[in-house]
């Protein structure tokens, strides 16, 4: 009989810990080094989704604070880590096989990926050209799978993409896959003019960049920001820090 007061015990606090955390209604959000989406500048968390989420809490959503030191695979296994209930990810594209592994909050962006190269006499024309070349991405990218499926298996991994920028210019590679706002973005960031960057095909459908988080994320959380973008939306305000970022 002891043990089990003990356990019941227990198991208040705990959950008494649970709602205190949701009730201060403060959120962790893991982010990627992908500016111009997110990232670290001056030792501050910056860019599109960062702002977006920030000017959310003035429509009502709660508090963000944001972490950007952890890498990419681990973040989005952190997620699903019990106690982690208040944790989130950004950005973070909706795909297939993401699905039905996360809670999907609010759409943040929306960005094209394309294939990209630099120093050639034209762009790469076709999927089908590309399979014959060292393609860099960022390591976990949502990308991957997608080029996989493409016959693009030629694939040089990176931590982030101002790393592939770099490596492109300087000849480590032919192309770089990744979406418009990230490879244009990082360009500009090694002092290179963007008119030089070629862009050649597609890859698949416009993607939807959302804020995510694990399934057991509260409903009642979830439920404010995705009120809050909406409004932002709705309003321009959103719309407004976006075209800040082009």
């Amino acid at each position: 009989m002891k043990a089990k007061i003990v356990a019941v015990f227990y198991a208040c606090i705990i959950n008494m810990m649970t709602l205190s955390n949701v009730f201060a209604g403060e959120v962790l959000v893991y982010g990627l080094n992908a500016m111009p989406f997110c990232g670290v500048v001056d030792g501050k968390p910056v860019g599109i989704a960062v702002e977006i989420l920030n000017e959310a809490t003035n429509y009502g959503a709660p508090v963000f604070v944001f972490d950007m030191n952890v890498p990419w695979t681990r973040a989005q296994m952190q997620l699903q880590q019990p106690g982690n209930e208040m944790h989130a990810i950004i950005p973070f594209s909706r795909t297939t096989q993401r699905e039905e592994n996360f809670k999907w909050i609010g759409e943040l962006i929306r960005t094209q990926y394309h294939i990209y190269s630099y120093g050639r006499p034209e762009p790469i024309k076709t999927m089908e050209e590309a399979q014959q070349l060292a393609v860099g991405v960022v390591r976990a990218h949502a990308i991957i799978p997608i080029l996989e499926r493409a016959g693009i298996t030629n694939l040089d991994m990176a931590h982030d993409a101002e790393i592939n920028a770099l490596k492109l210019q300087a000849g480590r590679f032919d192309t770089i896959a990744d979406s418009d706002f990230i490879a244009l973005y990082n360009w500009k960031k090694i002092g290179q003019d963007t008119r030089e960057l070629l862009v050649g095909p597609a890859i698949g459908e416009y993607t939807r960049v959302y804020i995510a988080a694990s399934l057991n994320f509260p409903d009642e959380i979830a439920k404010r920001i995705a009120d809050a973008l909406e409004k932002m939306h709705s309003d321009g305000k959103m719309q407004e820090i976006i075209n800040r970022w082009r």
